[in-house]
């Protein structure tokens, strides 16, 4: 029987380069964020936005449930809205996604989570970077070391989960359901916003140059490649 998943949206960054709340942002009629709710609804059981303090969310539509919560720990980057979509989620495996990826695949949510088997975590690795916040993670585990890790001071999110059990999963396996990658498209800035745009009228073609907009680091610790 398929375990219940949790599909967790992180909203709450501060879009210095932006220049403006990302999850508000229009990309040919709907917000970024209506982007990402939509790919993983099919995937998904509930569906959590994790927010900046007051912050206000676009309407969306069609009105699809959600669970919004202000992140519990708004100095700590990433880590802290993950840890608090931990926290807040009641499945026992969450699926975190941003709101400045608006390309994201549904089949890539799904090969990512059915990959996960007893691992505490499966990370993608594209173009030689993890992807930690495209990623499907096992909630009881990764609140403990978020937990840790966040008293310990440490806020970068791979760092936070080195002790644990992190199936990298390669692009080989993430272009059968995304031939060109798209979902790992991120919208950092108003010109890759524009180039999202052109992108989405292009033909879909096999994956042969590095990702603009990419985030994460070089793989170093995945303990297993699969």
């Amino acid at each position: 029987m398929r375990e219940a998943v949790t599909g967790v949206i992180l909203v709450g960054g501060l879009s210095r380069r932006f220049g403006s709340d990302k999850a508000s942002a229009v990309l040919r009629g709907r917000p970024l964020l209506q982007w990402v709710r939509d790919a993983l609804a099919p995937a998904v059981d509930e569906l959590l936005i994790v927010t900046a303090r007051d912050q206000a969310l676009p309407p969306m539509h069609p009105s699809i449930p959600v669970t919004v919560v202000e992140d519990h720990e708004p100095e700590c980057g990433p880590l802290g809205g993950l840890t608090t979509g931990f926290l807040v989620a009641t499945t026992p495996i969450c699926f975190v996604a941003c709101c400045d990826a608006p390309l994201l695949q549904t089949g890539v949510v799904q090969r990512i989570v059915n990959a996960l088997g007893n691992h505490d975590a499966v990370v993608p690795e594209v173009d030689g970077f993890q992807q930690p916040l495209t990623a499907a993670y096992r909630r009881e585990p990764c609140l403990v070391a978020a937990q840790a890790s966040l008293g310990a001071g440490v806020k970068k999110v791979l760092d936070a989960f080195e002790g644990l059990d992190i199936l990298g999963l390669g692009q080989n396996h993430l272009v059968r359901a995304d031939s060109d990658l798209r979902s790992f498209r991120n919208s950092n800035t108003l010109q890759e916003l524009e180039s999202l745009a052109t992108l989405i009228d292009s033909p879909r073609s096999s994956h042969s140059a590095s990702l603009r907009g990419k985030r994460g680091r070089s793989r170093t610790k995945s303990r297993r490649r699969h």
